[in-house]
């Protein structure tokens, strides 16, 4: 006599044997078990060697935009760079919400990894500040940058409209610097 169950409390009994309808044999049956361990075996390799690739993929990234940033702006640009890496480590891990089941048991909700969550969250959080105050730093330097250039500009605009005689004067008297510099460097070498 065989059991049906209906629900956690109740269950019926039956007097005809159960039996699987399957058209294979049981032979057949363990071959294709074996046969869907071994694609799942080999999904999860091609899986574990698609996230290493993406992980050295955003590694490279990170470094690059990092030494970019750093030759770039100089020491400013470090904050900037430590922050594009943390933005770029968050990225790469994001598969902590994959790892978090909320279940429900005995009328109360309970998740498991949530110190994962909570660690993401925080790092999240510590990343914003980093990028906000970084980024601060370098709009800082692009606007200085702007200034020193229309200075420049300025200068460069009000040297070409003194007469021919004053720029040459001034060419003059720059090119007596520059040579009386470097023989003072020469000269303080020898000795």
């Amino acid at each position: 006599m065989s059991e049906f169950e209906l629900g956690e409390d109740t269950t019926i009994s039956s007097n005809y044997p159960i039996e699987e309808d399957t058209a294979f044999t049981p032979d057949e049956i363990s071959a294709i078990k074996a046969y869907k361990d071994n694609l799942n075996r080999k999904l999860s390799k091609n899986r574990s060697i698609l996230k290493g690739l993406e992980t050295s993929f955003w590694g490279i990234t990170s470094y690059s935009l990092a030494r970019f940033l750093i030759i770039t702006s100089g020491t400013q640009g470090i904050g900037l760079a430590i922050a594009s890496i943390l933005l770029i480590n968050q990225i790469t891990n994001r598969e902590v919400f994959d790892e978090i089941n909320i279940n429900r048991k005995d009328g109360q909700w309970s998740a498991d990894n949530m110190g994962k969550l909570i660690k993401f969250g925080f790092s999240t959080l510590v990343t914003a500040f980093v990028i906000w105050s970084a980024l601060g730093s370098f709009l800082n330097i692009v606007n200085s940058s702007k200034q020193t250039y229309n200075q420049l500009q300025d200068t460069v605009t009000a040297f070409n409209k003194l007469p021919e005689d004053k720029q040459n004067g001034f060419i003059v008297v720059g090119g007596l610097l520059v040579l009386a510099g470097i023989y003072t460097i020469i000269d303080s070498k020898r000795r």
